[in-house]
């Protein structure tokens, strides 16, 4: 199979497995939403960000230079693992020692017991990440669909019916537990062709450790960077505006979040196959962005033209502080979005260490006028310098990725211009179609205007974007082809 055909199949199951993820996690929050209060979700989102910080260590980049390796892959695996297990058992540990003081800095006294809950699955986690990395290596990505899906069906399960017995913040606390001891074991079911070996190779170690170092490092600086705004808002403003911020920033984020996890698990593989061909490079660096920005710019589009109602519609008058954040925080998502397509180019052209200079950079910045913003104009402040702060980010990660791919504005303007002017046609049309049905039809309004700006943007795209439309001509050809041999063969 070509490595174009392995990147579009692999794009296809990695974009299944997470439409369905999104689907289920969304109907989860909506209805957790609806039954628990802001601040549980925000002393969630407390505990964790001191988890995710310890997680930025468990990898220690290992799982990205697997990826990147070209050795011997059983030997790298088995040192992959028995890292990954040591790290995560020193990690856990810091864990269960350092939650009485997060509890004591967010002055929140009952943070203590769920951060120690929650650090639990660092190492649970551990121990099915090589084998998700052995899949991402071969892109397999099929083989991804059971630890991927079934763990989401059971986070919303569980949490839904402890929510339901009054179980408050700890129905979130234990879905995401039995979502992570899913992951790990689905993980060993569906890659029975490997099994570590307890053995470490020093040497080898090393060799990947210089590889991740640089993403560990970007890593840390970008989780600094997505987590200092909630650490602030957090100790300023407390847990409830934690929790409006924290609907806001995850549904902005949606055509990041999920639209990356399909880029960029598929790319950085693809792409380390042909990082010696730079016309290869710049060839799928620039149909990529095409492609990603014809999911990613309307759902950012929509996110903020239908901020509002969305909002009061689905979760009501309680979340409507969250509001002016979601439309603010699009912008961010948007440029998330677009840009992780170029993070893939800077590890597969070897220079991973580009991540962390551009993180480093954002993390000045964010760090010198976060705090004023929290203090003085609250979560809307927060949010507007996120804005401010993605666009001069977006402009750097371009001129970097260019000094690779090698790229022109017009590139650019081809691959970006059809997403962009539909996406707000569509949306205005939409939004101006909304406001004249809403009164009294809220929940059916928005979903005959969400209805009326995807059939319109669908209809734009293909009849102005010449390599849409003909990728759909073939599709129907192929669909009709295999209809007819059916038939042939029912006959």
């Amino acid at each position: 199979m070509t490595l174009r055909r392995q990147a579009t199949v692999g794009t296809f199951w990695v974009g299944v497995s997470t439409a369905v993820r999104t689907f289920f996690r969304m109907l989860t929050n909506y209805v957790l939403a609806r039954m628990l209060f802001p601040a549980d979700f925000g002393l969630v989102t407390m505990a964790y960000i001191a988890i995710d910080f310890l997680q930025r260590f468990r990898e220690m980049g290992f799982s990205s230079a697997l990826i990147y390796h070209k050795g011997d892959i059983r030997k790298a695996s088995d040192t992959t693992f028995v890292t990954l297990i040591l790290i995560a058992l020193v990690l856990v540990s810091v864990s269960f020692i350092s939650a009485p003081y997060v509890a004591a800095f967010y002055r929140t006294p009952e943070l203590t017991s769920v951060m120690r809950a929650l650090s639990i699955n660092i190492l649970i986690s551990a121990f099915g990440q090589v084998q998700l990395s052995l899949l991402a290596k071969k892109l397999a990505f099929r083989e991804r669909l059971l630890p991927d899906l079934v763990p989401a069906v059971a986070y919303g399960v569980v949490s839904v019916l402890l929510a339901l017995m009054g179980y408050g913040v700890w129905s979130l606390v234990v879905a995401r537990i039995v979502n992570s001891v899913l992951t790990a074991v689905l993980a060993w079911v569906v890659v029975p062709w490997w099994r570590p070996k307890l053995r470490f190779d020093r040497q080898l170690a090393k060799e990947l450790f210089d590889y991740g170092k640089h993403i560990v490092g970007s890593s840390l600086l970008v989780f600094s960077i997505t987590n200092l705004d909630n650490t602030f808002i957090g100790r300023v403003l407390g847990a409830a505006p934690l929790g409006f911020y924290g609907l806001a920033y995850n549904t902005a984020n949606l055509p990041a979040t999920h639209i990356s996890r399909i880029v960029g698990q598929v790319l950085f593989p693809a792409y380390s196959k042909i990082q010696d061909d730079i016309k290869a490079l710049r060839r799928a660096f620039f149909r990529t962005l095409h492609y990603v920005s014809l999911l990613s710019i309307p759902l950012a589009v929509g996110i903020i033209a239908f901020a509002a109602p969305f909002i009061l519609t689905l979760y009501g008058d309680k979340w409507a502080l969250s509001i002016v954040p979601l439309q603010l925080l699009g912008i961010y998502g948007l440029l998330r979005s677009v840009a992780v397509n170029m993070g893939s180019v800077f590890k597969a052209g070897g220079k991973p260490n580009w991540l962390t200079y551009i993180a480093l950079g954002r993390l000045a910045v964010m760090g010198i006028l976060l705090y004023p913003a929290t203090r003085y104009y609250g979560i809307v402040g927060v949010s507007a310098l996120s804005a401010v702060v993605s666009v001069v980010d977006f402009v750097i990660s371009t001129a970097l990725t260019n000094r690779i791919v090698r790229g022109r504005l017009a590139d650019y303007v081809g691959a970006l211009w059809v997403a962009t002017t539909f996406s707000v046609v569509s949306a205005a049309v939409a939004r101006w179609s909304y406001a004249r049905i809403s009164t009294g039809h809220g929940l059916i309004a928005l979903l005959m205007a969400g209805i009326l700006m995807v059939f319109l943007y669908a209809v734009l795209v293909f009849i102005f974007d010449k390599e849409v439309r003909g990728l759909a001509m073939n599709s129907l050809s192929a669909v009709g082809r295999a209809g007819r041999e059916w038939m042939g063969d029912t006959q």
